[in-house]
């Protein structure tokens, strides 16, 4: 395996191939910068790490070490890979990307209603103070929208695919779609002018939608050279940013007056300098471009547009600039990691007058060294595994939105898998006046005799209510906001584990310290006993004598380990292995390992060790024991399955994604996925049979899937969006209860 070598904020590369240098062969050298990667399982493919804010993975094709195979490059997210058949695909991620500010009359002061988009929903925020920004509705079923603007009749999505949507939004809180205009190529950027919409997309060009027909209708497209990726209109022009140059189109006659770009903007076959954002001032163009940031084109005269110069940070190549908007004097221009570049507008020279040429980051070469290091000691896995803790706030922006003296800006950011606006105060400080974040409340949830107890930010302990759903207890245990893993005892006493090491149990004088890493859903309780696997050994704790055994498994675990036991009997499994590891039972005692148990199938060996499938989706591996056995999900990349361990197995094919939890109750098996990018999760319902297995149901729904419980006719669901969902169990059928809300604490 070949692992290449870049500096800090340089081109990612990855190369991909079947075999070389004596093994298996897998390339990878993806950069790593502050803040670590998205959850896994994005839906667009490419090495372990995410892109850079505001690109995307392109493979091309390389030899190297003697073997053909595919390099991995970043390139610009709007104007990149717009031949792939996945290019919308692509913006599928957890950042949010543009917003749009509605005012209604309030009783003191005007409401303020951000509308935001994140190529999968809009979101509703209330900024009327920004210190408390508060979401108040999440809209799906919009295609994909990447672009919004206000206009008296409602709200204009640029959605994709879906076109240019208009929404009614008479009730803030409760966007309703009432008209779809199809288009011949994506929307991807809109701009309103009078009753006429200008939607950029794509190869098709500039499409004009009459918003003032019944229902709106598209009126013309006007094609233009390059790719329409955003436009700005005044005074009877459309100003495009086509992502080869700048486009200056005549809207009386559709002619196309003039363009202008920049020279050497494509080094090596790859477009270095996208052309991707627009704003306007006096007779100046600014485009966002890349690391080239915003580039300032003279329009003075329509039919020979002169690039000026350009605003960057040349010598950092964490600047990105995606999204550029004027207002009061000062230009925005939202750079990715880098932050939000201020730039005056008024003063004694003209701004962005002088051309200066970035630092690129270097295309694939030969600095490089043969391995062959398995995945898990390539891949930066570890950071893909949970969503990590947030880093500095207010960074990863790839457009902005200024009105009223604030700065609102989107994105922020890929790299932790979180959607947030950053609210700053408009001005050369950018002064922070607020922030609202994508909530991450429940990381795992437990039941037991009517009790449930709830791991994260919003967590705490419960007592089942006809009424309520779920009722807070006084007793409910402040640790459970900051645990990563819980359970309930069979005497009903609450037990959390902290990410440290530390296990806390209902009534105990101190925790138990183990000085070992717990993960989300890392342990299990049975009796009055708690397992805890480590990459090593399995933990045998007994809770009341706080006595800790240790027992050496067969082989390491490279990957976060599940565990599941029962009367006698322990599994043990690591994602990255083939065959699970049971155990015999020596409660209070070390546990003694007794030979493996029967593969999963859903990979093997040699699978485990394809670096392209780890970047599809990361291995997991979830246990329960039930009725019939032994139950465990194994998935890595696209491939999923449920396998109860009977003689024989039963086996069942499940669709590809990123598994979270696992719950067994009688002949049903209940199994929650999450896909981060599209923030939809999904409730698989197994029937279990000594005949084999049956799919029954699957449930999707917006929200973040964490965890599965079951309690007699009740189960549970941790949302990281929103609490915990509640269902009753009617048979095979699910009927939805209703979902309790928690909120988390400040810090």
């Amino acid at each position: 395996m070949r692992r290449m070598r870049w500096e800090r904020g340089a081109i990612s590369v990855c190369l991909l191939s079947v075999a070389a240098c004596g093994g298996m062969e897998m390339y990878s050298g993806s950069t790593q910068r502050d803040g670590g990667a998205s959850a896994d399982g994005a839906a667009w493919g490419g090495p372990s790490a995410p892109p850079s804010t505001g690109t995307r993975w392109q493979p091309v094709p390389t030899e190297t070490c003697g073997r053909h195979g595919i390099a991995w490059v970043e390139v610009d997210e709007v104007c990149g890979a717009t031949d792939s058949p996945d290019y919308l695909a692509g913006f599928a991620a957890p950042i949010l990307r543009d917003g749009a500010l509605v005012e209604r009359p309030g009783e003191t002061r005007p409401r303020r209603t951000l509308f935001a988009v994140d190529a999968t929903h809009l979101w509703v925020l209330d900024v009327t103070d920004p210190a408390t920004a508060t979401r108040t509705g999440l809209v799906a079923g919009l295609g994909q929208p990447l672009a919004v603007e206000a206009h008296a009749r409602g709200l204009l999505l640029a959605a994709g695919g879906e076109g240019l949507l208009l929404l009614d939004i008479t009730a803030h809180e409760d966007p309703v779609k009432v008209a779809t205009v199809a288009l011949p190529g994506p929307a991807l950027g809109v701009a309103v002018a009078g009753e006429k919409a200008y939607v950029a997309a794509g190869n098709a060009g500039l499409a004009v939608v009459d918003l003032a027909a019944e229902p709106p209708a598209l009126s013309r497209v006007i094609p233009v050279p390059g790719f329409a990726a955003a436009a700005a209109v005044r005074d009877g022009r459309a100003y495009l940013a086509a992502c080869q140059s700048l486009v200056v189109v005549d809207l009386a006659t559709d002619a196309v007056l003039g363009q202008a770009w920049l020279e050497g903007a494509t080094q090596d076959g790859l477009l270095v300098a996208p052309a991707k954002s627009v704003a306007l001032e006096g007779n100046v163009a600014f485009v966002a471009a890349g690391r080239f940031g915003a580039v300032a084109v003279d329009v003075t005269d329509p039919s020979a547009p002169v690039v000026r110069g350009n605003c960057t940070r040349a010598a950092d190549q964490s600047f990105y600039a995606s999204g550029v908007r004027i207002a009061d004097g000062w230009l925005y221009v939202a750079g990715g990691e880098w932050g939000i570049l201020p730039v005056p507008l008024t003063g004694p020279a003209p701004a962005c007058a002088t051309l200066t040429m970035p630092e690129l980051p270097p295309t694939p070469g030969s600095d490089a060294e043969c391995t062959t290091d398995p995945p898990w000691q390539v891949l930066p896995w570890q950071q893909s595994w949970v969503p990590p803790p947030v880093p500095e706030r207010g960074r990863d922006p790839v457009q902005t939105l200024v009105s009223g003296g604030v700065v609102y800006a989107f994105g922020d950011a890929r790299r932790i898998g979180a959607r947030a606006v950053e609210i700053r105060q408009a001005g050369p400080t950018l002064a922070r006046l607020g922030r609202f974040e994508e909530p991450q409340l429940v990381a795992a949830v437990s039941a037991r005799d009517d009790r449930v107890l709830v791991i994260g930010p919003g967590g705490g302990l419960f007592a089942r209510d006809d009424t309520a759903l779920l009722a807070p207890l006084p007793e409910s245990p402040p640790v459970a906001r900051t645990g990563v893993a819980g359970a309930l005892l069979d005497d009903g006493r609450w037990l959390v584990a902290t990410e440290k090491g530390e296990i806390h149990v209902e009534g105990a004088a101190g925790p138990i310290a183990l000085n070992q890493r717990i993960w989300p859903r890392g342990l299990t309780a049975q009796g009055s006993t708690v397992l805890v696997p480590t990459p090593t050994s399995l933990g045998t704790v007994a809770v009341d004598s706080r006595t800790v055994h240790w027992t050496s498994l067969p082989k390491k675990a490279e990957l976060p380990a599940a565990v599941a036991a029962t009367d006698g009997r322990v599994v043990v499994a690591a994602p990255e292995w083939t065959a699970a590891v049971p155990f015999a039972a020596g409660w209070g005692v070390a546990l003694t390992p007794s030979g493996t148990m029967a593969a999963h199938l859903v990979f093997d060996d040699v699978d485990i060790l394809d670096a392209s499938r780890w970047r599809e989706a990361l291995p997991r591996r979830l246990l329960a024991f039930g009725a019939h056995g032994a139950g465990e999900v194994a998935a890595l990349g696209r491939s999923a399955g449920l396998t109860v361990h009977q003689s024989p197995p039963l086996r069942l094919d499940l669709p590809g994604g990123t598994y979270q939890d696992l719950a067994v109750a009688g002949d049903l098996a209940y199994v929650v996925a999450l896909d981060r990018g599209l923030y939809r999760s999904s409730l698989v319902t197994v029937e279990v049979a000594a005949s084999g297995l049956r799919l029954v149901a699957i449930e999707s729904f917006t929200g973040q899937a964490t965890s599965v419980a079951v309690d007699g006719e009740r189960l549970y669901v941790g949302d990281g969006d929103r609490g915990v969902r509640v269902y009753q169990r009617a048979g095979s059928a699910l009927v939805p209860l209703g979902i309790l809300e928690v909120q988390a604490v400040a810090p």
